[in-house]
């Protein structure tokens, strides 16, 4: 892929007005592609791209299959496990992840993601003194235990124009073994919201969505479910007694 990172003077990000989730994803799903440079600072090929619906814009980021450097701890199409995150905080109504669909686009089928307009001098470091985000910051942690994120980089946590928190780059995700690898380890032994824990109940009830099934193999299903439980069991923030379940580098 020859396609050329963005200059650093260059500024092709839009800024918007919030947008509804039913209406982001019908203009991921359904709007017309334009391809406009690379992402800078990422390890697969990622791309930024103007999705243009009867009219009207909004931008996203194209993460293809073609794009992604083999792992030997993931199988191919890590892409997948973007949208299965998105999926799951969708199931949960925890609202931490933009939207993201599966998408046949420029460089073949990958997952495209709702860009979130935001400052990139903003990260999790800087961010989690801010009272006004620790309820979203502690939900983040959880989700990332029961997603079993094992790269939760401090610059994946962004705070968009819109004055929320979002988590991006979730594609490391969701592997049968516990892996968790994590910046956010600040609230350790501190309990877990009554309400995150029962709609975690609900998830273990009710199972994973039917999008979710088709995202993830079996065992990676069981291995969710059972994380949720042992969430449940617990009910607080666990300590990293290890000292090393976190990524590198930490930003």
């Amino acid at each position: 892929m020859q396609t050329e990172e963005f200059p650093e003077a260059s500024n092709p990000f839009r800024d918007r007005d919030p947008l509804a989730d039913s209406l982001a994803v019908k203009m991921l799903l359904e709007g017309e592609i334009d391809l406009l440079g690379r992402m800078p600072w990422s390890s697969n090929a990622t791309f930024l791209v103007d999705i243009n619906l009867e009219g009207s814009i909004i931008q996203g980021v194209y993460k293809p299959s073609t794009g992604e450097r083999p792992l030997h701890d993931f199988p191919p199409e890590i892409y997948k496990r973007e949208v299965a995150a998105w999926e799951l905080t969708k199931q949960l109504e925890w609202g931490i992840i933009p939207p993201t669909i599966t998408r046949l686009g420029p460089f073949g089928e990958g997952s495209i993601q709702l860009y979130i307009p935001c400052d990139y001098e903003q990260h999790y470091f800087t961010l989690r003194d801010n009272p006004s985000h620790l309820k979203t910051l502690k939900r983040l942690a959880v989700f990332d235990l029961v997603s079993n994120n094992t790269d939760r980089k401090a610059g994946h946590v962004l705070e968009g124009k819109d004055g929320e928190i979002w988590a991006v780059d979730n594609a490391l995700s969701f592997h049968h073994q516990f892996k968790v690898r994590t910046v956010i380890w600040d609230w350790a032994g501190e309990p877990i919201d009554s309400a995150l824990i029962e709609d975690l109940n609900e998830l273990i009830t009710n199972g994973p969505s039917e999008p979710l099934l088709g995202l993830l193999d079996s065992l990676e299903i069981d291995a969710l479910l059972s994380r949720a439980q042992a969430i449940c069991s617990t009910g607080s923030l666990p300590y990293d007694t290890t000292g090393r379940r976190v990524p590198w580098p930490l930003l």
